[in-house]
Order: structure tokens, then sequence, then C-alpha cells
């Protein structure tokens, strides 16, 4: 059994500290549409579509930890990596219109 080196456990760690916030945002939104002011005419589709993005995130989390704790580093980095990857787009997005200056995009 080889344990994750300094590197690794810093780079797992500050992905999985993402994770957790991406999470935590996720479940902020959710609790607001859902107990939100305008909860009223939320379709049962949307409720059923948050709670798949919100298991879907704690199983990202977990999964990540039980690669961890078993010794397989990349396997838990990839894993970790995941939601940050799917993000990257949409964050590419933002920065070149907050970038562009003349533009109003709010």
């Amino acid at each position: 059994m080889t344990t994750m080196s300094k590197t690794s456990l810093i780079l797992f760690w500050s992905l999985w500290l993402l994770d957790v916030l991406i999470a935590l945002f996720a479940y902020r939104e959710f609790m607001g549409q859902f107990f939100g002011r305008y909860s009223g005419g939320q379709p049962m589709k949307f409720i059923l579509l948050w709670v798949l993005i919100l298991a879907a995130i704690v199983l990202v989390i977990a999964g990540s930890l039980y690669f961890k704790n078993h010794d397989r580093s990349s396997a838990a980095i990839t894993v970790a990596i995941i939601p940050l990857v799917l993000a990257l787009p949409y964050a590419l997005f933002l920065g070149v219109l907050m970038l562009s200056g003349g533009n109003r995009w709010n």
C-alpha cells in the first residue's frame, strides 16, 4: 500500500473543497427554489432535476473520498475534478464576457 504524496494530497483536498463549495451553492439554489418566494408554481420535474443534480454531486464527493481512503490517488483526483471540468466552459464564457469591457452582460 502506498500513500498519497504531499502534492497529490494538496491537489486532492483543493479539488474536493471546490466540489463541496459547488455542492453548497447547488443546495442553496435548490432550497431557494423549493421554499423561496416564488416556489408555488414549481413543476415537479424541476424539483426532480435538482434532486438528481444534488445526488450526483454527493456521489462525486463520496466517491472521491472512497478512492482516497483506499489509496487510489489518481482515481480520487479524477473523480474530484469531474464537476470542475463540466463547469469550465461556463467559467470561460463568463470570463470572456467580463473581460470584453464594452458589453453589458448583466
